[in-house]
């Protein structure tokens, strides 16, 4: 049995209560197979991050050692979108990486992973319209798959259109250690690979969301790389 992590989100439920929870999206997902379950990797300091701004966290010795604890329970990890980024984050990403487990990031998760990898300042820019944001459930747009790259490997063609729900762009360029790996209509970087590693992959859109074969097939390839 494989241990997918599920990278927690702080909000306000609608009774103004604090929580942190998981995209159920992603756990049901995993659902679909087989040989696969699921934690959630919750933050191990005492804060509630929804109060915090991006990266204004802070982990002690004693908080990574906890965390540490529970990274190295999964296979793999699952990075799901949010509104902000802390250094929770980045250590489970960093973790992915030295230890060369699987991670598969989405929307915001995808921004966060190119954002470790990249000097550009402002790192995103706001995208005028609706072009790339209608909730992620119906499709939004066409993406152009990058030739060479990882993630066309997996879904073997050249053009998908995709499910979309975000109001933020990359700023390009990228660092040299990742690689964008898919481009919608207008330019947008919509995917990112860490080439030099089993599988580190993040999307734009959402997979986890809508059940197409393009979808499956990177859902597939992630669990195939547990």
């Amino acid at each position: 049995m494989k241990i997918v992590g599920i990278v927690g989100r702080a909000k306000l439920n609608v009774d103004r209560v604090q929580i942190t929870q998981v995209s159920d999206y992603a756990r049901r997902a995993m659902m679909r197979f087989g040989d696969v379950t699921t934690i959630a990797i919750l933050p191990t300091n005492d804060v509630f991050y929804g109060d915090l701004k991006d990266k204004n966290d802070s982990l002690s010795a004693a908080d990574r050692a906890k965390l540490d604890c529970i990274l190295e329970k999964c296979d793999g990890f699952i990075a799901p979108g949010g509104c902000s980024w802390f250094k929770f984050d980045k250590y489970i990403a960093d973790h992915a990486v030295k230890y060369d487990k699987p991670y598969l990031a989405f929307c915001a998760g995808m921004q966060y992973l190119a954002g470790m990898h990249s000097n550009v300042e402002p790192r995103m820019s706001l995208i005028p319209g609706e072009t790339h944001h209608n909730g992620g459930k119906r499709y939004s747009h066409t993406n152009f798959l990058v030739d060479g790259t990882k993630l066309k490997a997996i879904i073997g063609q050249d053009i998908i259109p995709v499910n979309s729900s975000h109001f933020y762009a990359l700023n390009p360029p990228l660092n040299d250690d990742i690689v964008v790996s898919a481009y919608a209509e207008d330019g947008v970087i919509e995917a990112v690979e860490l080439p030099n590693s089993k599988f580190v992959v993040g999307t734009q859109w959402h997979p986890e969301m809508i059940a197409d074969e393009s979808s499956q097939k990177i859902l597939q390839a992630f669990v195939d790389a547990l």
